[in-house]
């Protein structure tokens, strides 16, 4: 708790971790929220949020970032720092360094980089997103130094890397949970947490869309007017696998249609995937490539509709696309077991037989935008709970349910 002169602040300061009130007097009791972000795809979900906490009377937003958005070939950092909120930067892995010990290794810095900016801003609650290290980093220092944390997407399911597991440590060490959907908010009261902290907010990634437009037809045509959008990420095993995969993806694909493959993330094994998508342009002209597409322009282009399908293994295709109504072709088991709705075909074997009947499938869907995971409406719903809460429900002691 920050110094106040206000008698309800500073008899709240006393208690540990206890929320501060909302607003009582000229807005010196106003709740600072430390947004932590640090990958591509996390900001764009976040982005919404940081927009409806900076505009809630009676919260301050501050955004910690760092972590992949500084890695090479296109660091991410300045799309947060053009948001242009007070922000915070951290750092953690090192270029060049990959695999699931170096993660390690990363992690161990983040949480030494991030307590020392929580002890900085004294934040009244640190939220994190999903499922990566940097939000485990930062839910570690948050909930250790005796902060509160709130996570976005707990109780999910899908296997990614370590996901899953990290996923669910991020839940344990918070204090408020905003689930994206009924059977997520199930499995977190299943999991021992107290049902009055948890508040099923729906999906800040479908937050905006309605507002973004369709790519532009002088941009389409630069990016090669492609029918299918490739995104497809590595999933902790040896490039020599991944890029065997990746190979055939790519094969399969092009053969129906003009592909943009994206570079994937920095996962262990993106090597093998980066070098397949070169090899790939090398044989044939109706694949092309770029390293990042900003959320805008990504969900811009999915609006197109001579795109296909999103095909990949991205949380994306279950998420973004089923919002729009994008078919998706979902391949491997990187997302196995997390909610889908009725515009994602499955393929769990990745071969040229298999992928083609897959392909065949998808492209028979006539999806429809889903409400599943959410109305637009998530960031604004979290910020209210943010300022509503009730500092006597959100206690730092945890005791679980069973």
């Amino acid at each position: 708790m920050r110094e106040s002169s206000c008698r309800v602040c500073r008899s709240h300061a006393l208690a540990r971790g206890a929320l501060r009130p909302r607003a009582c007097c000229g807005g010196c009791c106003v709740r600072r929220i430390a947004v932590v972000t640090g990958t591509r795809a996390e900001w764009g979900l976040l982005r919404s949020v940081c927009s409806a906490i900076d505009a809630h009377a009676e919260l301050e937003l501050v955004i910690v970032a760092g972590g992949a958005h500084f890695l090479p070939p296109v660091p991410t950092i300045h799309e947060v720092r053009s948001f242009g909120a007070p922000m915070q930067e951290f750092s953690m892995q090192r270029e060049g360094e990959t695999g699931r010990l170096a993660d390690a290794a990363a992690f161990g810095r983040g949480v030494t980089n991030l307590a020392s900016i929580v002890a900085l801003l004294t934040p009244d609650v640190v939220v994190v997103l999903g499922d990566r290290i940097e939000a485990l980093a930062a839910a570690s220092a948050a909930s250790i130094g005796g902060i509160c944390v709130a996570h976005i997407h707990g109780g999910d399911r899908a296997e990614g890397v370590a996901d899953e597991a990290m996923r669910h440590a991020i839940t344990k060490l918070a204090h408020i949970h905003f689930p994206a959907s009924p059977k997520s908010a199930e499995r977190i009261e299943r999991m021992g947490e107290d049902p009055s902290r948890i508040h099923c907010t729906g999906s800040p990634a479908v937050d905006g869309l309605a507002a973004i437009p369709a790519m532009s037809d002088a941009r389409y045509a630069a990016l090669a007017s492609p029918q299918y959008v490739v995104l497809f990420h590595p999933c902790g095993r040896s490039d020599r696998d991944e890029h065997a995969d990746a190979t055939t993806l790519l094969a399969a694909t092009s053969s129906r249609g003009r592909v943009l493959a994206l570079r994937p993330n920095a996962d262990a094994g993106n090597g093998g995937i980066v070098q397949a998508i070169a090899e790939a342009i090398e044989r044939t002209k109706d694949i092309t490539t770029i390293d990042h597409l900003a959320r805008d322009e990504f969900i811009g282009l999915l609006k197109r509709p001579e795109v296909r399908a999103l095909v990949g293994n991205s949380s994306a295709g279950l998420l973004e696309a089923a919002a729009l109504g994008t078919r998706t072709l979902n391949l491997g088991n990187r997302q196995r077991g997390r909610e889908r709705a009725e515009n994602v075909v499955d393929c769990v074997e990745c071969s040229a037989s298999a992928l083609h009947i897959a392909l065949t499938q998808v492209e028979a869907l006539a999806p429809v935008p889903s409400a599943q995971f959410g109305d637009g409406q998530t960031g604004v719903r979290i910020a209210e709970l943010l300022a509503s809460a009730d500092p006597n429900r959100y206690s730092l002691a945890k005791h679980n349910t069973f």
